[in-house]
């Protein structure tokens, strides 16, 4: 997509627009480009690439809309010219079922892709020199090696930009340019009617050296405001005998078949001054082809379509648009700050919440339970004594297991029963109904089930299971769920009975994330406390008595990862891992604290940040980032954050970490090997990597780590600082098991997306 923008940017020697009353006809004109004169405009190009792709693994639709523009100086240079394409504007958005982003370099207050922005802000201010000679031929191009590294800089580990970087070279760009500039030029004297080809290279994500037959017609020549102007009308094809194109990007393909390949558009050329000043054209391709090498592998179809259009403004036209912009970055700000200012003396009236009652760390407050997400106190560890330090042959003593339903929820408990959510196995059911569900500790048997209709919108990808996700939270005699379509419920943990529900997307337009919603509530006084994403809204906390909002604040948009609190230096922070950044919060009312950015592909911040009473704040993800080590601490009694350092080698993608002393055990990588590993919590520095275990999920108690990789395979392990000793393991299952397990005085609670199982851990 990025190589689709710059290539855009270097093809048009362009002239300011004068359209005015036409004059007279004639019958020809010589079309050949020149570059006799000094001259500088502004060249705009506005893009729609629209894209869907059919396969196994799943449906991917996406859109695509840029506006760019260039500073285009023109200086003859001997027989031939130099160009001078300085950029001036770049913006995007991209929508697609894998999320939305968008970034503009015009409007810098509106809320940005992070990801976007480490591409496309190097480039602007950037310039590229192309060199052409006396015969229009494209001899040289300056400046691709700076601005390569200028983006390097930036976006090092960005996923976007690792697949893009290979199509930056001088001798690419240098073929585009010239092929779509100039082959537009017969270089002769053409008349009315007749007809021309050339080569001509299209624009494609995936298919390298795309080329096709373009012909070209003059359709007529006119006098206008005292310009000679060539219009043109053209065609394209594949060429014959040509229908095999290599393809690149992520998803490589082999055994490309074309079932649709056409290309229309329309041009205008000044005669006089040998320049395109107008370029429109409209593309659809359609192939299908074989997903890796070989004849047997997954097959993907892919259908595309672009509408272009290269055109010039005049400086003044430009000079105009951007203090237009800048008027209205000015009133966002402006009215950002007030309501700011109002929210602030709001804050002024909020009594504090009273947090003599405030349920944080443990929200049953006894030992024998797991009443929330990442156990007793947020940290994945128990405090479970008595765990034997070796397990025979054969593994620990299985006590029950049960056939459940499909999800991701992970399990809680009261110490007297167990609790998560479902989806039935019934291929239909499993479509609309979310299934909330008690059982008993001893047996597994279901003590009773709270099933309500929450049928998946039709954006939602379910390739990878289709949830629930969110882990339920015990408060005294209540449970609190989320479900994937964002239905909260608070029931009676006993009978199972509402006690009152809500609707959130449909309340609050609540985001469920694509996947399904993923994040799991926090009880934080008299209130539970979720993330929700949007203007105002990014945390929300409802009243435990009745669900109506307590309060709502702040703009991030919507996350994977669960709220937490933490008390470091003696003042409450609440802590949300957001899209693009971790911030700390007021618990009481949402006010902001700090901010540290940590933006990833699609927003994807999943894992659960981790952090200790000494301050340390360990936060990581994978999709193109890394970890970061943050002090918290409290100046002139207000609380700050301070980054200490970043890994970009500890990329946690959807499981979890621990910390054990002053290191962090979890499993890093995303797409390629992932290996379990320790990080040092004050230096960021890989202690060491085990190769065996994989992606993983793990708890802690007793010394010992219990890790459950995603192939059902559980380990008893022993991790320190100079390795991982592993104590036994265990094959649990053969379905995926992505779910955290809960660890319940000696007993281990372990589900995948079929069955549930008790194991004695003693």
């Amino acid at each position: 997509m990025v190589d689709s923008m710059l290539r855009r940017l270097f093809i048009s020697m362009v002239a300011i627009c004068g359209f005015g009353s036409e004059a007279m006809a004639t019958s020809e004109a010589d079309l050949t480009a020149k570059f006799d004169h000094a001259r500088s405009n502004y060249v705009e190009q506005n893009v729609e690439i629209i894209a869907k792709s059919k396969s196994p693994m799943g449906d991917f639709d996406m859109t695509l809309t840029m506006k760019s523009g260039v500073l285009a100086d023109v200086s003859p240079n001997g027989d031939g010219a130099k160009i001078a394409l300085t950029i001036d504007r770049a913006a995007m958005t991209f929508d697609s079922s894998m999320g939305a982003s968008f970034f503009d370099s015009d409007l810098p207050d509106e809320e940005q892709s992070a990801q976007w922005e480490q591409i496309l802000g190097p480039q602007v201010g950037a310039t590229l020199e192309i060199e052409v000679d006396g015969k229009n031929n494209v001899v040289g191009c300056n400046g691709m090696d700076e601005l390569v590294k200028k983006i390097d800089e930036r976006a090092a580990d960005n996923m976007f930009w690792g697949s893009e970087r290979p199509k930056f070279t001088a001798d690419r760009y240098q073929a585009q340019w010239h092929n779509q500039a100039l082959s537009i030029f017969p270089g002769k004297t053409i008349k009315v009617g007749e007809s021309w080809t050339a080569p001509y290279i299209e624009e494609s994500a995936e298919l390298k050296d795309f080329r096709l037959d373009c012909t070209y017609t003059l359709k007529s020549v006119s006098e206008k405001d005292g310009r000679k102007l060539a219009e043109i009308e053209f065609v394209g094809k594949l060429p014959e005998g040509r229908d095999k194109f290599e393809a690149e990007g992520m998803m490589p393909l082999s055994n490309i078949k074309f079932e649709k390949v056409s290309l229309t558009g329309k041009a205008t050329i000044d005669v006089d001054r040998g320049e395109l000043i107008r370029r429109e054209d409209h593309a659809e391709v359609a192939y299908s082809g074989t997903m890796g090498q070989g004849e047997s592998g997954p097959a993907m179809n892919t259908s595309r379509t672009a509408h272009r259009v290269y055109s010039v403004k005049s400086m003044a036209d430009r000079s105009a648009e951007k203090e237009q912009n800048a008027r209205i970055t000015a009133e966002k700000r402006r009215k950002s700050e007030e309501a700011e200012a109002l929210r602030r003396s709001k804050f002024a009236e909020v009594k504090n919440v009273d947090v003599s009652t405030a349920i944080r760390a443990n929200p049953l407050g006894d030992g024998a339970n797991w009443p929330q997400w990442g156990g007793p106190h947020g940290d994945f560890k128990a405090s479970s004594t008595g765990l034997a330090n070796s397990w025979p042959e054969g593994g620990p003593k299985k006590i029950w297991d049960r056939e459940l339903g499909d999800g991701y929820s992970s399990i809680v408990s009261d110490g007297k029963r167990l609790y998560t959510m479902y989806r039935p196995v019934d291929e239909e059911k499993n479509k609309t109904d979310e299934i909330v569900v008690a059982l008993d500790l001893e047996t597994g048997e279901t003590l009773w089930e709270h099933k309500y209709e929450a049928p998946y919108a039709e954006d939602t990808e379910v390739s990878f299971g289709r949830g629930p996700h969110s882990t339920p939270l015990i408060v005294g005699d209540r449970l609190f769920t989320v479900g994937s379509m964002v239905h909260l419920h608070c029931l009676d943990k006993n009978t199972g009975e509402v006690i009152w529900k809500r609707d959130l997307r449909k309340d609050l337009n609540a985001s469920h994330m694509m996947y399904g919603y993923g994040a799991s509530a926090l009880a934080y006084g008299d209130t539970i406390v979720l993330p929700i994403g949007g203007p105002g809204q990014a945390v929300v906390a409802f009243n435990q008595s009745d669900g109506e909002v307590a309060w709502k604040y702040q703009d991030f948009g919507p996350t994977h990862a669960s709220v937490f609190v933490i008390n470091p230096d003696g003042t409450e922070q609440m802590v949300l891992f957001s899209a693009g950044e971790v911030v700390g919060m007021n618990p009481a009312n949402g006010e902001l604290y700090w901010r540290v950015e940590h933006p990833t592909q699609w927003g994807a911040n999943i894992s659960t940040p981790v952090w200790g009473e000494d301050g340390w704040l360990f936060i990581a993800s994978a999709y193109g980032m890394g970890s970061r080590g943050i002090q918290l601490s409290t100046e002139d009694g207000k609380p700050v954050a301070t980054e200490k350092w970043y890994n970009n080698k500890m990329k946690i993608h959807h499981g979890n970490a621990v910390r054990v002393g002053n290191f962090v055990y979890g499993a890093s990588g995303d797409f390629g090997p992932v290996f379990f590993a320790a990080v040092n919590i004050e230096t960021g520095e890989l202690a060491w990597r085990d190769r065996e275990i994989g992606k993983a999920s793990s708890i802690y108690a007793d010394g010992k780590m219990m890790i459950l990789n995603e192939s059902g395979t559980l380990y008893l392990t022993n991790p320190a600082p100079t390795g991982l000793k592993i104590l036994g393991k265990m094959q649990v299952s053969d379905g995926r098991t992505w779910t955290v397990p809960t660890l319940v005085g000696k007993r281990l609670y372990i589900r995948d997306r079929k069955k549930i199982m008790a194991l004695d851990l003693g």
